[in-house]
């Protein structure tokens, strides 16, 4: 008999078992009447395109009633693995505060480690470009055909955006004085910003876009790739669970899950510093700007090996100025996003998208004068 394990938490939309050495199941805690993305995009990659860098789906489990279909479980094959990257990075980045702690500021910043991370960001971007390029390979098939941005699109990620970043500041306003000084702070300052952030999304999503749409993870973050020896292999492609499936299946610039794991980088480097702090002071505040500089490094080494990769003209807008907005669009878009989940789940997460959001405000009202 096949020896299974699994994994799973209260907050998981899912329960995931491995069975032997072989194959993943996963099982769907609250099926939805429609097409899942991850069954859908699961065969797509599998069959279609045959994309070599994603589990290949084996098999779905799905119930039919009245003409509707629920997906119940998915079986994928089991790919051998060091971890997701989340794990990794986690492992890397204590080592990593460790030498700061220990090695002067230039011994420091080349170290051998630094090198291998910044080449694993780097198999990162390869690996999301070609991604994305297979999910836009075939305009054959019209639900993973690209397609043009239209005015409706950009009106409606904008209003969407604008309707959370209203909700957003209405529950900062509310809850301020429950904060500490310096989540405090950050809040005054993005409050003061809210009359100029209709023109600011306006800015970066101007009324006309050179790019295509396209479908996408969803839900890309660093615990949604496995690190492979030196390669990597994207999963879940679920998308988020709190959207129904309907939003999951809409296709939305490449730029968007390239947001997903600039924020979830940004995570890593703030859980990094509070690992740290509670296993020693930080006295001559080293670790904060250590930790900026790593977040920085990081997204540059990503980003060009993703830019370089992407050899799909339509997928990335061709000046380096409108991509720059585009991108700060989206990265707001998924920051608002994590500041409505960490005040109703993780408030002392808080000060990660507060000081995200901050970051790509400051730094569009700077490029735009």
């Amino acid at each position: 008999m096949s020896r299974a394990s699994t994994t799973s938490s209260p907050s998981q939309s899912n329960t995931t078992a491995l069975v032997g050495n072989d194959y993943v199941v996963k099982l769907f805690r609250r099926p939805e009447s429609g097409v899942n993305p991850e069954i859908e995009i699961g065969r797509f990659l599998t069959e279609a395109v045959n994309f070599p860098n994603a589990p290949a789906l084996l098999g779905t489990v799905e119930l039919e009633d009245n003409g509707a279909c629920s997906a119940v479980a998915v079986v994928h094959a089991f790919v051998q693995n060091q971890g997701d990257a989340w794990t990794v990075t986690s492992a890397y980045l204590d080592r990593f505060v460790e030498e700061q702690r220990l090695l002067t500021a230039e011994a420091a910043e080349h170290s051998d480690e630094q090198a291998a991370y910044a080449r694993r960001m780097e198999q990162v971007g390869r690996r999301v470009a070609e991604l994305q390029l297979a999910l836009a390979s075939r305009d054959d098939i019209a639900d993973f055909a690209p397609e043009p941005i239209a005015a409706d699109d950009i009106r409606a990620w904008t209003d969407e955006v604008q309707r959370r970043a209203g909700v957003t500041f209405d529950e900062l306003a509310r809850r301020r004085s429950d904060l500490n000084d310096n989540d405090r702070a950050l809040v005054d300052e993005l409050l003061s910003r809210r009359g100029t952030l209709p023109d600011r999304l306006g800015e970066l999503l101007p009324a006309s876009i050179g790019t295509m749409k396209i479908r996408h993870h969803g839900d890309f973050h660093l615990g949604q790739m496995l690190i492979v020896k030196d390669d990597v292999f994207i999963i879940d492609f679920e998308g988020e669970p709190r959207r129904s499936i309907e939003e999951r299946r809409r296709k939305a610039p490449a730029a968007r899950d390239v947001a997903g794991l600039i924020r979830s980088i940004d995570y890593s480097a703030t859980a990094a510093l509070e690992r740290a702090l509670k296993s020693a002071p930080d006295e001559q505040g080293k670790l904060p700007r250590a930790l900026d500089g790593w977040r920085e490094h990081s997204v540059a080494a990503f980003l060009a090996a993703y830019r370089q990769a992407l050899t799909d003209a339509r997928l990335w807008p061709p000046s380096p100025d409108d991509a720059d907005r585009l991108l700060d669009f989206f990265l707001l878009e998924k920051a608002f996003y994590e500041i409505e989940y960490e005040l109703a789940h993780r408030p002392d997460w808080l000060r990660v998208p507060l000081a995200g959001t901050w970051r790509i405000l400051t730094r569009s009202e700077a490029a735009s004068e």
